[in-house]
């Protein structure tokens, strides 16, 4: 088990990296870190594998990772590889630096090797081959020795599209098979595909925040704040409206810097959300957001599409002021009003869901 009790990473020239993370992670678990660049994730693997300091408390079946050192592997963003030597050097070193005698090396490099596919690379310096088989290198070295903890960062990264598919379609079974055998796992990506794939749950992270740590389903139904919505729905829209109570009932107004004429306002009835959202914001201008499937099919407020993009069974419409709304099929003209009743509200000033707990499953 990986706990992280207010853990926070501050460098001397007053940059914050991470902000008071707790964060908890059972044996066989699988975590993905979900998030852009610069939003803490490779500084949170780091501090978990005890490669640089923190304030704050990490603990590995209840003890710091300096007294764990063994326990943990991590394949680094840089792969952390000896680009002048061979891939069979590059395996062997771990061993090596830990006592193994030489005829368990070589059969626990060559092993690792063949599990990966890498076997007519071993002769070759790492500098001289093509990235993936260097990646497929790191990964390899899941499998020279037995751990508690394997910390991934960002895999797939640098490689072409067909060469992440190809490189994650190999290193995901492995991740599982290891999880099964109660190691706990916490990779880091970019890719919404690769963090929902195998992962029991998504930590989103951005700048150096941690926005919802939860399951998939969770932050789809239920996101913490908008960053976490859209962490898993990069279409995902949102706009400024007020909340009102009028005729006894409750009510979104759109049309506040919306891609509609600022004269333009449209009401839409959201009464179901009373008693389930926090108090105080009537009156006040609040954010409404919604999925891009999640939008009216008919409606007074119409746009016409740019363009349209397969996706599965459907279509990603693109509207000419750039609202992305998904439909069964192509149209020349769609509705960009949300279905009332799949309408989430946002405070305004930090986006954070309005929606009170005992209405919601997920959060931090």
């Amino acid at each position: 088990m990986i706990e992280l009790k207010g853990v926070t990473k501050q460098y001397l020239y007053g940059a914050r990296v991470l902000g008071a993370l707790d964060m908890r992670i059972d044996d066989g678990e699988i975590i993905a870190l979900l998030g852009g660049e610069q939003s803490g994730k490779t500084t949170l693997l780091k501090v978990v594998a005890n490669v640089t300091d923190c304030e704050g408390e990490v603990l590995i079946d209840g003890a710091p990772p300096c007294r764990k050192s063994d326990d943990v592997i991590m394949v680094f963003d840089d792969l952390a590889v000896f680009k002048n030597r061979s891939f069979l050097y590059n395996l062997s070193y771990p061993l090596k630096i830990r006592g193994e005698n030489k005829a368990e090396i070589k059969r626990r490099a060559e092993a690792a090797a063949e599990r990966m596919g890498i076997t007519a690379w071993l002769g070759t310096k790492v500098k001289n081959a093509p990235l993936i088989y260097v990646k497929r290198l790191a990964v390899a070295r899941l499998f020279l020795r037995d751990s508690r903890v394997i910390l991934i960062d960002d895999i797939t990264r640098g490689l072409t599209r067909a060469e992440a598919k190809e490189l994650w379609d190999e290193a995901a079974p492995i991740l599982l098979e290891k999880a099964k055998g109660g190691t706990s796992i916490i990779y880091a990506v970019t890719d919404c595909s690769e963090a929902t794939s195998i992962a029991d749950r998504i930590a989103v992270l951005h700048s150096g925040e941690l926005k919802q740590l939860a399951r998939i389903d969770e932050i789809y139904d239920n996101p913490s704040n908008i960053w976490a919505a859209q962490a898993l729905n990069e279409h995902y829209h949102f706009e400024r409206a007020r909340l009102e109570d009028k005729d006894g009932k409750l009510h979104v107004v759109l049309g506040v810097e919306t891609p509609a004429s600022k004269a333009d306002e449209y009401v839409i009835t959201v009464e179901h959300l009373r008693g389930r959202i926090a108090e105080g914001y009537v009156g006040k201008t609040v954010y409404v957001g919604w999925n891009c499937f999640d939008f009216a099919q008919d409606g007074a407020r119409n746009e016409r599409a740019d363009y349209a993009l397969r996706d599965g069974d459907g279509y990603l419409i693109r509207t000419e002021s750039g609202i992305w709304v998904r439909c069964s099929h192509r149209r020349s003209c769609v509705c960009t009003l949300p279905e009332a009743a799949k309408i989430r509200l946002y405070d305004f000033e930090n986006e954070n869901s309005l929606h009170l707990k005992t209405d919601a499953a997920g959060g931090i």
